[in-house]
């Protein structure tokens, strides 16, 4: 057996523990629309982990981004890894992830500076917000596309069981906000 490359598992590790963040983080928000989650604690403290498991999302990727740039099988350049179309391996597998990547940006920055903003413009920021969080729910099946396309591992059958138990815990999420009402509305919610 020839040896492979530490830079070959950890791209693979970061990747994979990123979309399996990515996924956490999706559900977390799909479920704080309801009152499932608002049983085990208070909202402020649902709302950090959302913001936690997103942070903790994009730690993983930037690790993952950085990990292919020293990569010594294919040699990406910063520029392949940020602009869709011009990765020399595998170019739509990683230009999907590309844009998975720069459709959470937004959310991530609006989020963080909606924390700040008063109620003089809650309805400008809530706009802003909705939009910026319905772009990142379309990374998520970007960054699927991504993983079963360019990853190696996508179809193996440990890989294959937790991309469907991933897909299952989303739908059922979905399937909980459509029927689970939503918490009453709290102070956190309106600011």
């Amino acid at each position: 057996m020839t040896e492979i490359p530490w830079t070959w598992l950890a791209i693979r590790a970061s990747g994979i523990t990123a979309w399996g963040l990515l996924t956490a983080v999706v559900v977390w928000g799909i479920l704080l629309r309801t009152r499932i989650l608002s049983r085990l604690t208070t909202g402020a403290r649902l709302l950090d982990m959302h913001r936690w498991l997103g942070a903790t999302a994009l730690a993983f990727l930037l690790m993952h981004l950085s990990l292919l740039l020293v990569d010594p099988a294919v040699r990406f350049t910063p520029a392949q890894l940020l602009i869709p179309g011009l990765a020399p391996w595998n170019t739509t597998a990683v230009a999907l992830g590309i844009i998975a990547f720069w459709l959470l940006i937004p959310v991530s920055i609006i989020g963080r500076m909606r924390l700040g903003r008063g109620r003089a413009t809650s309805r400008t920021w809530r706009a802003w917000f909705t939009r910026t969080h319905l772009a990142a729910y379309a990374a998520w099946p970007l960054a699927t596309a991504h993983y079963v396309l360019a990853g190696t591992d996508a179809l193996a059958q440990w890989s294959l069981a937790l991309l469907i138990a991933g897909g299952v815990v989303i739908v059922m999420a979905l399937l909980a906000r459509g029927f689970v009402p939503a918490p009453a509305p709290s102070r956190l919610s309106q600011s």
